[in-house]
């Protein structure tokens, strides 16, 4: 058998620990530096859709317009579980234009929903059992001024009857065939 021996062919010898040490870090801190700024780049990004989303529904002619702001806006804030920052968002908005005071009154009531079905599923039993309880009135607060506020054969109206009916439903209370009612 022939037996072959290594031998280091490379012009440049690294015979100084210092210089692999060195290499090291610098890549380390190329490393760390692009994921800096890809981060801050995101965050960026995501703050900019916020603003523009937001415009979007200040500026919104017709009703059409507010729901599909209303609703992308609903999917960014609520894929992340931020119920508390979405409800905030829509209590300025309906200081800043009391025409969408009733499309806010629905949205609040529809994250409240939204988050006593994320408690239960994620069975954080603190939170609901310290909370549940305002939030349950919240939810019918809201949705009940968003019922008042709209005539019976607009979109919303509809849209929020539905969410009251399905929330008695869920709670097993009779106020559920009322409501579907």
């Amino acid at each position: 058998m022939t037996k072959f021996k290594y031998q280091n062919k490379s012009k440049i010898p690294m015979t100084n620990s210092k210089t692999k040490v060195l290499l090291f870090v610098i890549c380390y801190l190329c490393l760390f530096w692009i994921l800096c700024f890809g981060i801050c780049h995101l965050s960026f990004a995501q703050d900019n859709k916020l603003v523009v989303l937001n415009k979007q529904v200040i500026e919104a002619k017709n009703e059409q317009d507010i729901f599909v702001a209303l609703e992308s806006l609903k999917d960014f804030y609520l894929v992340d579980k931020k119920y508390v920052e979405f409800i905030e968002f829509l209590k300025s908005l309906s200081q800043k234009k009391k025409a969408l005071d009733h499309f806010a009154n629905y949205y609040i009531a529809l994250s409240r929903y939204s988050q006593l079905k994320y408690l239960e599923e994620a069975q954080n039993w603190n939170e609901y059992f310290n909370n549940g309880n305002t939030y349950r009135e919240e939810l019918v607060t809201a949705i009940q001024k968003a019922i008042d506020s709209t005539k019976s054969t607009e979109a919303l109206s509809l849209y929020a009857r539905l969410l009251l009916w399905q929330f008695h439903k869920d709670q097993e209370d009779t106020s559920a065939e009322l409501a579907l009612s």
